[in-house]
C-alpha cells in the first residue's frame, strides 16, 4: 500500500509540473515588461506634461528627452494639443520639418513678444534689398568701365594723312602776335615759309633792275 501510495504521489507531481513551469514563465516575462516600463524614458513633451509616453506618442519622434528646451517653448507658445493637431494634420515626412519651423518661431517669439519671427523677416528682406542695390551699382560701374575702355582708342586714334595736312596748314597759316613798339608803328612777323617767299620776291625784283639799267 505504501508503495502504491508513493507511485501515486510522484505522478501528481509530474502531472503538476508543467503548469508550475508555464506559470513561472509568466511571472519572469511579466517581471521583465514591468522593469521596462519603468527603465523606459518618456519624451520631452510627456515629461513636461507629465504622462506616460505610450508608443504611439506624436512628440516622441520630434521632441526627445536630451533637448527638452524646444518642447518648452513650443508648448509655451502654442499649447500642447494645438502642436499635436498641427502635426496630425500634415503628411509624417513633413512632420519633422513643421516640428522645426514651430519651434523656430516660438524661440523668435520669446525673443521678440511684439513681432516674433516677422521681425528676423523684415530684417532679412532688408538686407536683401541692400545687397541688391550694391550688386546693381556694381553692375553699373562695370559696363560704365567696360564701355570707356573700347571707347578711348578710337577717340585718340588719327589717321596719318589727316595728322599730316593739319601739321602742315597749321605751319603755313599761322602767324604771330602782333608786337608794338615804342611808337604808333605796329610790325606783323609771318610764317617762316612766307618771310622767305617775300624775300625771294625782292632778289628777283633788283635782279631784273639792274638787267634793265
Amino acid at each position: 500500500m505504501n508503495m502504491q501510495s508513493r507511485s501515486g504521489d510522484e505522478t501528481r507531481t509530474r502531472e503538476s509540473s508543467p503548469d508550475q513551469g508555464t506559470n513561472m514563465n509568466n511571472i519572469m516575462q511579466g517581471q521583465a515588461q514591468g522593469a521596462n516600463s519603468r527603465t523606459a524614458i518618456p519624451c520631452a513633451a510627456c515629461k513636461l506634461l507629465r504622462r506616460k509616453c505610450v508608443q504611439e506618442c506624436p512628440f516622441a519622434p520630434y521632441f526627445p528627452p536630451t533637448e527638452p528646451h524646444k518642447f518648452a517653448s513650443v508648448h509655451k507658445i502654442f499649447g500642447a494639443s494645438n502642436v499635436s493637431k498641427m502635426l496630425m494634420e500634415v503628411p509624417e515626412h513633413q512632420r519633422a520639418d513643421v516640428a522645426n519651423s514651430l519651434v523656430y518661431e516660438a524661440n523668435a517669439r520669446i525673443r521678440d513678444p511684439v513681432y516674433g519671427c516677422l521681425g528676423a523677416i523684415s530684417t532679412l528682406q532688408q538686407e536683401a534689398q541692400a545687397l541688391q542695390s550694391e550688386l546693381h551699382a556694381v553692375r553699373t560701374q562695370i559696363m560704365r568701365y567696360s564701355g570707356a575702355s573700347l571707347v578711348a582708342p578710337l577717340a585718340f586714334k588719327v589717321p596719318s594723312s589727316i595728322a599730316i595736312h593739319v601739321s602742315s596748314t597749321s605751319l603755313s597759316s599761322s602767324t604771330q602776335t602782333t608786337v608794338n613798339s615804342g611808337s604808333n608803328e605796329q610790325y606783323t612777323m609771318g610764317s617762316p615759309e612766307s618771310t622767305m617767299a617775300s624775300v625771294d620776291l625782292k632778289d628777283h625784283y633788283w635782279s631784273q633792275l639792274h638787267q634793265s639799267c
